[in-house]
């Protein structure tokens, strides 16, 4: 039986690049980068002679996003458009999020839009949501929910 998230993992080609827009640029907090060779973790991913570098990035929320950069195999670029099966993105509630896009658009950040406000489904509040993009093409969101 399924009880809650335990964290959520994107495959990244360079770990110090992915981790310099998680954390010096979004503000979070992360493992140390640790290197993977073993057998238990190439069972488990299928992969014999796989070697892997993971660092984990700390949500408030308590959840993680594990970040995984594979030395070997070297992975292939892939279309992460939203609309392609099986791409994936991530969505953060924030709490200003015309403040946030300014500051992210100072450091360079690449947004997909700028925040599009709209009236609750129930029509008892309103939420902001932009798009932008990390490293790799990584899809995320940011939404802010007004009462």
């Amino acid at each position: 039986m399924i009880e809650s998230t335990e964290h959520f993992s994107f495959t990244v080609s360079s770990l110090e690049e992915t981790l310099h827009f998680f954390c010096d640029l979004l503000g979070l907090k992360a493992t140390p980068i640790m290197d993977v060779e073993n057998e238990d973790v190439r069972k488990i991913i299928g992969m014999p002679g796989a070697s892997l570098r993971v660092s984990l990035v700390e949500i408030p929320d308590t959840k993680k996003i594990e970040l995984i950069e594979y030395v070997k195999p070297k992975g292939k670029s892939i279309d992460l458009n939203t609309s392609n099966p099986g791409v994936a993105h991530i969505a953060f509630s924030v709490s200003n999020i015309e403040q946030m896009y300014e500051d992210l658009s100072k450091k360079g950040v690449k947004f997909v839009n700028p925040p599009l406000w709209a009236v609750s489904n129930d029509g008892k509040g309103r939420w902001a949501v932009c798009y932008l993009r990390g490293p790799d093409g990584i899809t995320l969101e940011m939404i802010e929910r007004q009462a």
